[in-house]
């Protein structure tokens, strides 16, 4: 099967783009940033009123619309030219694929519909003190109390933590890594904001001192559905990535057509070009890298790794296109006022969540090898 644009595809891209171009620009952004503050509660409104976007990618038995991976794809890529932070990557692609992956649970059918509604925000909370992404990583523990299951341990780098109504926390129970589900005024919470980078993805430090929790899915089944919530959240990162690289690629194609040195644009100069031309195709690459993984059947090799593909390689490229971006900006692309550093700060931020590209890359090996030896079909959609 050969992978195509459809009409509808071409339709949601417009409209996201025409909401967020008219009431989020990457100066709305700035804003935000520079005053501290989470996000724009009437955008929020808009996305779900107007947009229904928050349950994009949920099943229409839980409130959602049932969209694919791809179409969620072309919405973070839209979101990522103009940088749109808030609660909308912790809610509508963190949590609720740990949600989704356990629909039958009864916690998680309480909280599904209000989250695709965006009646509700939640994230989710893995990371502990040594930023590792893995299992022996989690060392908060849950225990019975008095009322139900208690936590106690500290999280790092939870997005949206300290305003986030619902937190789904991954423990330590007695038969392993387990989901519970954490309201953000419980008892023994303390939520601590943290000074991150990229001031338009707010993150905190959460410290559980006999906190009160609801489980989620079966005891000890908790690392296999972060895992799984991990490769959709990487394809999905990947895809908001390629549209901020994308879009640096064109203001600073149109900044060389336009500033002059010795009596030509900028752009005529061959260093210019060539480092232009660079940015272009890094670009290129990382798009097709996350929309190739997008397009993969859910749960499938396919997708796994292509997973790995864009997380190995869309953050990078990224990071290195906004270096560039402020480098051909010249003088002015180093100061407060030019907007090529809030790119560079998303970038850098980007590259500490779920798991670095060494270990993205490490992981990728095994499925390198496999093909290199194994005659077996190619994954759904790959060329040669």
């Amino acid at each position: 099967m050969e992978f195509s644009w459809t009409p509808e595809h071409g339709d949601l891209r417009a409209a996201v783009r025409g909401v967020l171009t008219a009431k989020a620009p990457l100066s709305r952004a700035r804003e935000l940033a520079e005053a501290g503050e989470r996000h724009d509660p009437e955008m929020w409104e808009t996305l779900a009123a107007q947009l229904g976007l928050q349950g994009l990618g949920l099943p229409e038995e839980h409130g959602g619309s049932g969209g694919s991976l791809v179409d969620l794809a072309i919405v973070m890529e839209e979101m990522g030219a103009v940088l749109f932070g808030g609660p909308f990557l912790p809610t509508a692609v963190l949590a609720a694929n740990v949600l989704a992956a356990l629909p039958r649970d009864p916690v998680a059918g309480e909280l599904l519909p209000p989250l695709a509604e965006g009646e509700l925000t939640a994230t989710v909370a893995v990371v502990e003190a040594d930023g590792r992404w893995a299992p022996e990583s989690v060392r908060s523990s849950a225990r019975r109390g008095t009322g139900g299951p208690v936590l106690d341990g500290d999280k790092e780098l939870v997005l949206d933590g300290a305003d986030a109504e619902v937190i789904l926390v991954l423990a330590q129970s007695e038969a392993g890594a387990t989901w519970y589900a954490v309201e953000g005024a419980a008892a023994g919470l303390t939520r601590v904001p943290r000074q991150v980078l990229d001031g338009t993805r707010p993150a905190a430090r959460l410290e559980m001192r006999g906190t009160p929790a609801r489980r989620i899915g079966e005891r000890g089944g908790g690392w296999a559905v972060a895992e799984r919530m991990r490769r959709t959240a990487a394809i999905l990162l990947a895809a908001e990535q390629a549209g901020a690289a994308g879009e640096l690629v064109r203001r600073t194609a149109e900044y060389a057509k336009t500033r002059r040195q010795f009596g030509r644009p900028v752009g005529g100069f061959q260093g210019v070009k060539h480092r232009l031309a660079d940015m272009a195709v890094r670009h290129e690459m990382a798009r097709s890298a996350a929309f190739w993984a997008a397009w993969q059947e859910p749960g499938s090799s396919g997708q796994d790794f292509g997973s790995l593909v864009a997380r190995s390689y869309c953050g990078g490229a990224f990071l290195q296109t906004a270096k560039d971006a402020i480098q051909l900006h010249g003088g002015i692309g180093f100061t407060w006022e030019h907007d090529a550093h809030l790119f560079l700060r998303r970038a850098r931020l980007d590259a500490t969540l779920l798991g670095g590209e060494a270990e993205a890359r490490s992981a990728l090996l095994p499925h390198v090898l496999t093909d290199l030896t194994d005659p077996s079909p190619e994954p759904q959609g790959a060329t040669r």
